[in-house]
This record gives C-alpha cells, structure tokens and sequence, in this order.
C-alpha cells in the first residue's frame, strides 16, 4: 500500500514538473495578471459651459472655465424660465447668478489661499535653482514636479507651454493673469524682471519669499480671528436650548405647581 502511495505521488509530481499550458491558455493568464490599460477620459459635452464660453467671447470676455459655465447655466435657466413666464425666467436668473457667482469667488478665495500656503517653498526651490547656476526654464522645470500643489501645477503648465515654444516670460505671465491667481505675482515678477532687465535673480526671489511668508502668517491670523464668528451658530443653537431645558423650564415647572397649590 504504501509503495502504490509513493508511486502515485511521484506521478503527479512529474506530471506536474512536465506540464506545460498551452499558447492560448498562457496568453490568457498573461492578461488576467497584467493590469488593465488605461484610457483616457472621454470628453462630456457640456453645453452649459459652451453656451457661456460663446457669450463670453462675443463680449469679448478672456476665457475662463468657471465663468463660461456660470454664463452658460444662468442663459439656460433663462430660456427655460422665459418659455413660462418672463418674470419667473428673469427672477430664477437672478438666484442663479447670484449662487454661481458666490460659488465661484469662493472657489478662487480656496485656491488663492492654496497657492499662499504653497508659495514660499516654491519660491525657496527657485532661490535654490538660481544659487545653483540654473537659468530661468531650467528652474522652472527643476523645480515644477517638486511641488503637488496648485503651484507645482502653474509651474507644470507654464514647462509645458516652454517647451511648444513659447516665451519663458509670456508662459509665466499667462500664469497671474488666470484667474484667481493673485498669489503667483510674487513669484513671476523676479522671474520676468531678470529675464527681460537681467536683474539679479536669488535676491529677488529670497526678498519675495519673505512677503509670501509674511502674507501667508497675516492670512493665518484671519482665518484664525474668524472662528469664533464661525462657531457662533453652532454653539447658539446646540447650546442655548439645552440651557433652556436645565435651567428656565424646571424653573417655571416648579412655578406653576406653586400657583396651583
């Protein structure tokens, strides 16, 4: 018994050592271990944002993506409402503008505040390129994969543009003027002036590193002053009825049991 035992399992071990699959069978193992190509994001149409861009252009309005959709969504609910009555179309164009727009200044206020947090250690990285014997593009390109945030992105678009052969200083630019993104101006400006005045470049960036840092503290203490405001809601509405309910309602419970004695 025990040699047929032997001699069965010598036989699915050398089965299994001379086993080969097949070309088909090893393809398809082939593909279930590989992984998954990934294809690029298909392009929704969007006809709110295509709407807005047109009206935008004939007004002769630089293109901005959030603005177009806000332009694009208040037009639409504006024929809708006109199809039903005219002072209902006008009245929800109205709200919705109103509600867009806030949205909007919020989101830029968001990325603004992003791009501050963001900026010092950029403008460092840059001071670091420039000490190092970097020119302008090579630091941007240097220094651009180096940062996750909104920052490292304007600087990513502004490579990207560098090397389709755009200006170094127009690329840069582009990059204040979009919009909501104020902040960016401390650090284009050393870069523009010392490659259009051949101004000293690390100076520059170090003095704009300090007014980044100073900007970015005094947004600290305003986000900061602004708490208390923002918890006054809150703390009213969850504090002041349990204050009610342990405090005055017993007190006038135990008053008219008096009264009715």
């Amino acid at each position: 018994m025990t040699a047929l035992l032997l001699a069965w399992w010598a036989a699915v071990l050398w089965g299994a050592l001379l086993w080969r699959p097949s070309p088909a069978a090893r393809r398809e193992r082939l593909a279930t271990l590989r992984p998954p190509r990934r294809r690029p994001p298909r392009r929704r149409l969007q006809p709110a944002a295509s709407l807005g861009r047109a009206l935008r252009s004939a007004l002769g309005r630089p293109a901005d993506a959030a603005a177009d959709r806000c332009a694009g969504l208040v037009a639409l609910v504006l024929l809708a409402g006109i199809a039903v009555d005219v002072t209902l179309g006008l009245a929800a164009a109205a709200a919705c503008w109103l509600v867009l727009r806030r949205r909007v200044t919020r989101e830029r206020r968001a990325r603004g505040a992003d791009m501050l947090a963001e900026l010092p250690e950029a403008l460092d990285l840059l001071s670091l390129a420039a000490s190092a014997g970097l020119s302008v593009r090579l630091a941007v390109d240097a220094v651009a994969p180096r940062l996750a945030g909104p920052v490292g992105g304007a600087l990513r678009r502004a490579a990207e543009q560098m090397r389709l052969g755009v200006e170094v200083a127009e690329a840069l630019e582009a990059l204040a003027a979009a919009p909501g993104a104020d902040p960016l101006r401390l650090l284009v400006r050393p870069l523009t002036d010392a490659l259009r005045y051949g101004s000293p470049l690390g100076p520059a960036l170090e003095r704009a590193s300090a007014v980044a840092r100073t900007e970015r503290r005094r947004a600290a203490e305003a986000a900061a002053r602004r708490v208390p405001l923002r918890l006054l809601f809150p703390l009213t509405v969850c504090v002041l009825p349990a204050f009610v309910l342990l405090t005055i309602v017993p007190t006038v419970a135990q008053s008219l049991d008096l009264l009715q004695f």
